[in-house]
């Protein structure tokens, strides 16, 4: 019997413990109505062709299109902030270096995909929205410098219109949530090693959400086919707002409709119909 209460004891501290490493920010759902129920467009909407991801015009079609829009953002060398995904330009501009190791003026000598646009500045995109439509800004870093938030908030706050944040690194959500408390954060949660990346300890401690007490994030931003993943679950059910990425067709949508508040998506035409 003695066994059994020290089972038991330990059971409740594991849980006790898991849920306060767990626990996103209350309110979410009553603070930050105006977010939820959106379809947000993935880095615009684009086609890599004749319009590139995270370009001027890729935002300009989502404007048109009414709906809010996801991007991305890192800062340069010399302290400025652009808007691009990737960590290297390798992808979009042909060239290996970090986009973190080059200079402003350096960037603007490439071009995305050969179309002759231009990395924007996170000001530019900024002027072009003008709170036109929502805007879900992804803080892109995967160590402990948390600069990228010192150099943005200000810009993001200047702007005056309706945005958040979000990152896979929680000390980047964290650092902003201090900056700018007022301000809805969230945390980008996958399953790693299932998605074919394997990030080790870390990544079990970040897909189960371990660093939450952290960030204290006030939304959960999942990969759509996990929504009812435990750690998933359990912040939406402890108060968190949830958001599903990348949707890429009608039926990935309509299968993860009932799991998220929001939704973050590519062909987003074709979720408007």
């Amino acid at each position: 019997m003695k066994i059994l209460w020290i089972i038991g004891g330990t059971l409740a501290a594991l849980i006790l413990l898991y849920l306060f490493l767990l626990f996103p920010r209350v309110g979410a759902r009553r603070k930050y109505r105006a977010f939820l129920g959106q379809i947000y467009a993935h880095r615009g909407v684009f086609d890599n062709e004749r319009i590139p991801e995270n370009s001027l015009p890729a935002f300009q079609r989502a404007i048109r299109l009414g709906v809010g829009i996801e991007f991305d953002i890192h800062r340069t060398a010399d302290g400025e902030v652009v808007v691009f995904h990737d960590a290297t330009l390798q992808r979009m501009c042909g060239d290996p270096r970090r986009i973190t190791d080059l200079t402003l003026d350096e960037l603007r000598k490439m071009s995305l995909l050969e179309t002759g646009e231009k990395i924007p500045t996170l000001k530019e995109v900024l002027d072009l929205v003008a709170d036109r439509v929502p805007l879900v800004v992804e803080l892109k870093g995967e160590n402990t410098d948390t600069s990228l938030c010192g150099a943005a908030m200000p810009i993001l706050e200047n702007y005056g219109g309706r945005y958040c944040v979000e990152s896979f690194n929680p000390l980047l959500v964290a650092r902003y949530g201090k900056l700018a408390p007022h301000v809805m954060r969230g945390v980008l949660v996958t399953k790693f090693k299932r998605d074919g990346e394997d990030r080790g300890a870390l990544g079990f401690i970040l897909q189960n959400l371990l660093l939450n007490f952290l960030a204290r994030p006030d939304f959960i931003a999942a990969r759509h086919v996990y929504g009812r993943s435990l750690p998933v679950w359990l912040c939406r059910k402890l108060g968190a707002a949830t958001v599903a990425w990348t949707i890429r067709s009608r039926e990935e949508y309509d299968a993860c409709r009932g799991d998220f508040d929001a939704f973050i998506a590519e062909n987003v035409k074709e979720l408007l119909k």
